[in-house]
């Protein structure tokens, strides 16, 4: 049940409590029956108990509605750091990268085509991205390993991700 649901709820016990209040000190000045009073009375507690009980479920509800407003705001700024953190060592394996092709003297060509590699590209699909033929891709790929003293593909992707294994 929603919150504005309940107080609606609460407020309109709240009359029928105060009904029943006015109700009972008229009965208790006419001098009604015992029985009559026992039963408003009993009533009247019951609907009392009835609003306590709504307004702890709506104080329960808040409380509870805070905590996860807390938490998702943390886990918010959690996430927001770890992105940081990653982009940060990204830049950072980047330039790693880079600085390794450039000790491996790769050319321009080269360096476009390693990168592709790395990424897990094709030949075919490489081709297609910078614009030349397969056979140039290949030739390219067997430059960059021969320059690196890798024997192939695989060996190549292995290097700049062995250190991460442990």
């Amino acid at each position: 049940m929603k919150s504005s649901k309940i107080w609606f709820l609460i407020a309109f016990l709240t009359v029928i409590i105060a009904f029943d209040i006015s109700d009972l000190y008229t009965d208790v000045t006419l001098h009604a029956e015992v029985d009559h009073l026992y039963v408003e009375a009993f009533m009247i507690l019951v609907t009392a108990l009835v609003i306590i009980y709504l307004i702890l479920q709506v104080v329960r509800q808040r409380t509870a509605v805070a905590g996860l407003e807390k938490e998702l705001q943390e886990s918010k700024q959690l996430l927001q750091e770890q992105k940081s953190q990653m982009q940060e060592a990204r830049k950072e394996y980047s330039e790693v990268i880079r600085k390794q092709f450039d000790e491996w003297s790769l050319t321009g060509s080269e360096i476009d085509t390693a990168y592709l590699l790395l990424k897990g590209l094709s030949f075919n699909e490489i081709a297609e991205v910078r614009g030349i033929k397969e056979k140039s891709v290949r030739q390219q790929a067997s430059q960059i390993y021969q320059k690196a003293n890798l024997p192939g593909r695989h060996a190549f992707a292995a290097w700049f991700f062995e250190d991460f294994m442990g």
